[in-house]
């Protein structure tokens, strides 16, 4: 459903964007913010691709589940980076304050969000991924098909998609009264406290989206981990090493979402002050580390990838 900015910003022409606070801090600092924040997004895009090229051009390993999930992963860090980062770099070079229109605002967020939910969902496809290969490895073709790989996919990307939608919607019908939001960029729960209207359906909507997106899926993750490692208590050295060598990747990507997506839900609930850049961009790298992260683990630890890379760089 679309809604009308007019609304959401009130009467009158001169309400019609919102001012980006969080870069207040900036000052002097400014190009050596933007330098870091460029190499940082050169770097994400640059190795998501290699690595996601790699594994669509290798017939070994795009028909394995397991690399087709790392794809659908690092394509969505991908497509996250390019949602926030462009804009934030030329806001870094702004002269006056960065400002945003409440659409795109709304945009924004809702990506944001979608992107961040969808890794916990495709990680918890990729945990069952693993249980099922290592704890029922007879039943592995049977039961991780094709057509259950694209349903799982299609799953993991729909639900997030349904769930941040219904809240980006909730908070667009809120009329902003406030247009000063002391962030780097626009999140759903920030957005709603710009409000002027009552935003206690949209906070209830919202935790419970955080637990159906975050909260099940990490669970399900841990249960899937605890259920592995009691089947490698009870086997041999090899196979716990071979387990653990498969595992572990996908486990350090999780750990790393889990602690920074925590870090980002408390720390978005509680006011920065406006003069001081360490808060946001504790914010902004609890975006980055993951993205950055996650083409090193799958690219450097797996042993299959690397190989490919060994021998693309070999033929040049």
């Amino acid at each position: 459903m679309a809604f009308n900015v007019s609304q959401l910003v009130g009467h009158g022409s001169n309400m019609t964007l919102i001012t980006l606070q969080g870069f207040q801090g900036v000052g002097k600092y400014r190009y050596v913010y933007f330098f870091m924040l460029l190499f940082a997004y050169i770097f994400i895009m640059l190795s998501d691709l290699v690595v996601l090229y790699l594994i669509s051009s290798q017939s070994s390993l795009h028909h394995q589940p397991m690399f087709i999930f790392i794809a659908a992963l690092l394509l969505n860090s991908t497509v996250g980076s390019s949602t926030i980062l462009p804009k934030l770099l030329m806001d870094i070079l702004s002269v006056t304050e960065p400002t945003i229109s409440p659409s795109m605002c709304i945009s924004q967020a809702f990506f944001i969000y979608f992107i961040g939910a969808s890794g916990f969902t495709l990680l918890s496809v990729m945990a069952y991924d693993r249980y099922v290969s290592i704890c029922r490895p007879l039943q592995y073709h049977t039961l991780i098909t094709m057509t259950t790989v694209r349903g799982m996919l299609g799953g993991a990307w729909l639900a997030p998609a349904c769930l941040i939608g219904g809240a980006t919607l909730l908070t667009s019908r809120v009329p902003l009264c406030k247009l000063n939001m002391n962030r780097l960029y626009c999140n759903i729960y920030s957005l709603a406290k710009q409000g002027c209207g009552d935003i206690l359906i949209s906070n209830i909507y919202g935790m419970l989206s955080t637990t159906l997106c975050v909260l099940l899926p990490s669970l399900f993750v841990f249960y899937s981990y605890g259920r592995i490692l009691a089947v490698c208590m009870q086997s041999s050295k090899v196979f716990m090493g071979k387990a653990l060598q498969t595992c572990l990747p996908h486990l350090l990507v999780f750990i790393n979402y889990f602690i920074t997506t925590s870090f980002e839900i408390f720390s978005s609930r509680m006011d920065a002050n406006p003069h001081s850049m360490a808060p946001n961009m504790m914010s902004l790298l609890i975006i980055l580390i993951p993205t950055i992260c996650n083409p090193i683990i799958y690219g450097f630890k797996m042993k299959d990838i690397l190989r490919q890379v060994q021998t693309v760089a070999l033929m040049h």
